[in-house]
């Protein structure tokens, strides 16, 4: 993504954020509580999240019994806290999960984002960081924000984001134009792959 299909408007940034703030409120899902994945191992997951990153392991809990099917298979569910108290979550589960489960997901398939705080200098420090315990990083300038990318233990895509100066103008801008970008999306998406069938 890029700033290549953005206008800067004169849009009063007070008044959108009035805007945002009213849209928000009426929103009856607050924020996101967790988003929980796959783990291979939860030691690993918690060297990886806990001691790496820095994301405190707010809850490690036991489940005897599989809700699913309501069997006796024990499994694991663990909790890492983010700054806003949301938590990314895993599931460590040796009867359900075999190790074909555990492929590096493709970024467009699946990945998680999280905004950092402390621009630039926190990115950079994560991606050092990254790199010098042997993980691969690919960062992306996108316009509207700098981000860094990466893969978990599990197979999982990471984004840590940061926002720049422009990036409360370009959303603010693009909320303003939700409705003809999908239109425009629309007449893109079948001129490139033809008519969508929908089920």
């Amino acid at each position: 993504m890029s700033l290549e299909n953005w206008t800067p408007s004169n849009v009063d940034l007070d008044k959108a954020r009035v805007a945002a703030t009213q849209r928000r409120d009426a929103n009856r899902v607050k924020m996101l509580h967790h988003h929980a994945f796959r783990c291979r191992n939860a030691e690993e997951t918690r060297s990886f999240y806990e001691g790496l990153l820095g994301f405190p392991l707010v809850a490690a809990c036991i489940e005897p019994i599989d809700p699913l099917t309501n069997e006796p298979k024990p499994y694991m569910h663990m909790y890492f806290e983010l700054a806003d108290g949301s938590a990314l979550a895993f599931f460590d589960y040796p009867s359900h999960f075999k190790a074909s489960d555990f492929p590096e997901v493709d970024q467009f398939g699946h990945h998680i984002a999280m905004e950092v705080k402390g621009g630039d200098a926190v990115i950079d420090a994560y991606k050092d960081k990254l790199t010098q315990a042997g993980i691969d990083v690919l960062e992306i300038d996108h316009g509207y924000c700098r981000s860094i990318y990466f893969y978990d233990p599990n197979g999982m895509r990471v984004e840590f984001a940061t926002n720049v100066s422009v990036t409360e103008r370009f959303f603010a801008d693009k909320y303003q134009s939700v409705d003809a970008d999908m239109s425009a999306w629309k007449k893109l998406r079948e001129q490139h792959f033809g008519q969508q069938q929908t089920a």
